[in-house]
């Protein structure tokens, strides 16, 4: 259960960081840093359903319990 929250709160950063540099979009360190940001909530939201599914596969680096 801890995997799923974790990937919870990646993607609650994801969309926060968003937020907070909306105004920054057009910048190429925005595109940059965004893109590398959502390849890790797109890790860890798949490493989360691997784990749900074929439960004690830990992709994240620790035991979710």
């Amino acid at each position: 259960m801890a995997n799923v929250f974790f990937a919870i709160a990646a993607y609650v950063f994801m969309r926060a960081f968003e937020v907070l540099f909306s105004d920054q979009k057009g910048r190429t360190w925005y595109r940059r840093t965004i893109r590398v940001v959502a390849c890790a909530v797109l890790y860890t939201a798949v490493a989360s359903m691997l784990w749900f599914y074929f439960n004690g596969l830990h992709l994240l680096g620790f035991d979710p319990k």
